[in-house]
């Protein structure tokens, strides 16, 4: 968990301004009691956590335990969302994850409540979900049954935003892009420019191939509502039971088994999810699917799609987008801090590729010319 950083003067401010907003349209009697920091992720959001108290006793006044505030700096567009260019060159119209969120709601309940947006949407108040994500709660949930439970929650979860999200004509911004060939070819070069060690290598015209035509044949696939950075630590478990999903706003289309991957192969978490645990969860995603949608690309009917091999691909191609991203952080931007995950990214690389045909080079080029390994 990272360190905790007393709030500035700057921050208490912003803050205090749009919980004002908040309390006067959902709790009038109350005011701001406190407001101290909360653990945060290296990105351009700040979070703050706040408590309210009564101006008088009020037995009907019924005020949160605590809420959320969240400070932005920018709209906080996926980079590779900059690249396909969706949102013109003024960028979007308002914050995405307001614009996700609002959409969403109408489909889960597993998304925080938004209470209150800043007239410039450069803050939010949320409901609290707490500071237990999933990640934490698996590993310490008493057992490596429970924990797969967990995870298992998460997967029942997305499949039923993916068959209730369904309503392209709602506005909302992930209708407006999606992972197709071009997106997935832009972020395997991606890994191409900042994965590999030497990029003169004799195999990477090979392996260049090979992308590409890995990259045609996932954005072929289905598409549906995807979260995009699905994994354990955008995943909260509230009071030991409930899912609840954060960091969503650069969500778009793509294929089913996109957030499953992300899920179950991100940073270091196959040191819980193992190659056993790995194939019952997905049997139980193929199930939850069955369970929530009229019909599903992994029914075992004639010409259903082969689950496992979508998988793989999916996994192989984020693991590698990751590879990637890793290191241009740390070439780029100077963020070093990701480059521990490097090595857990690699193997489940060298993992996946081992259970797809006709990549020999790209497999080559994970043994012998990536950057971390």
């Amino acid at each position: 968990m990272a360190a905790l950083v007393s709030p500035t003067p700057a921050d208490r401010s912003r803050a205090a301004d749009v919980l004002e907003m908040a309390i006067a349209e959902h709790w009038p009697q109350a005011r701001i009691a406190e407001i101290d920091a909360v653990p945060g992720d290296a990105s351009s959001r700040k979070y703050l956590r706040a408590t309210l108290q009564a101006d008088q006793p009020d037995d009907d006044l019924k005020l949160p335990d605590s809420l959320i505030v969240m400070l932005m700096e920018d709209a906080a567009i996926a980079m590779s969302s900059e690249e396909l260019g969706v949102f013109g060159d003024g960028g979007p119209d308002e914050l995405p994850f307001l614009n996700v969120a609002r959409y969403l709601a109408k489909h889960t309940d597993a998304l925080p409540a938004v209470y209150a947006s800043a007239t410039d949407s450069s803050a939010l108040v949320l409901e609290d979900v707490g500071d237990v994500p999933l990640w934490d709660a698996a590993r310490g949930a008493g057992g490596d049954r429970v924990g797969e439970n967990l995870f298992a929650m998460a997967l029942d979860t997305i499949a039923e935003i993916q068959a209730r999200a369904t309503d392209d004509a709602s506005g909302c911004y992930a209708f407006s892009q999606a992972f197709d060939e071009r997106l997935f070819g832009w972020e395997f070069e991606h890994f191409l420019e900042y994965g590999v060690a030497d990029d003169t290598a004799a195999e990477l015209t090979a392996c260049r191939a090979e992308l590409s035509a890995a990259a045609a044949a996932l954005g072929a696939l289905p598409r549906v509502f995807c979260h995009r950075d699905y994994h354990a630590w955008n995943i909260h478990v509230e009071n030991g039971s409930r899912v609840r999903i954060i960091d969503f706003q650069d969500a778009l289309l793509g294929p089913h088994v996109y957030d499953v991957a992300s899920l179950l192969t991100d940073r270091s978490t196959p040191e819980f999810v193992d190659s056993r645990m790995e194939a019952r969860l997905l049997a139980g995603y193929r199930e939850a699917l069955a369970k929530h949608a009229d019909s599903s690309p992994y029914d075992g009917s004639d010409g259903a799609t082969d689950l496992e091999r979508d998988y793989a691909l999916c996994a192989l191609q984020r693991a590698l987008k990751v590879i990637g991203r890793f290191n241009y952080l740390a070439d780029v931007k100077g963020k070093t801090g990701y480059t521990r995950f490097l090595p857990s990214e690699i193997d489940t690389a060298r993992r996946m590729i081992a259970r797809l045909p006709n990549m020999p080079a790209t497999a080559s080029t994970l043994t012998d010319n990536v950057k971390g390994g």
